[in-house]
């Protein structure tokens, strides 16, 4: 059971999860979107628009790692760096 100073963590790693699978829906929504484009000019259009939410992708994993590093030490009794 994670003690109660440690559930501001867990709701916010949590919300970070829910975050992560919105971007990977929308960016399998572009990428079907991008398959079924008949003209190759309108997929490669549609790049700037994924390399965006990679992006954004990378920094809420990067969020996502640190929220669940300082969870682990907020369980473990001990204090964040």
């Amino acid at each position: 059971m994670s003690q109660p100073t440690c559930e501001p963590l867990v709701e916010a790693a949590q919300k970070l999860a829910q975050d992560l699978d919105m971007l990977e829906a929308q960016l399998y929504a572009l990428e079907v979107e991008g398959m079924n484009q008949l003209l190759p000019w309108r997929y490669f259009a549609l790049q700037p628009q994924v390399d965006r939410l990679n992006r954004k992708k990378l920094a809420l994993q990067d969020a996502w790692n640190r929220a669940m590093n300082e969870l682990v030490v907020c369980r473990s009794g001990q204090s964040s760096p």
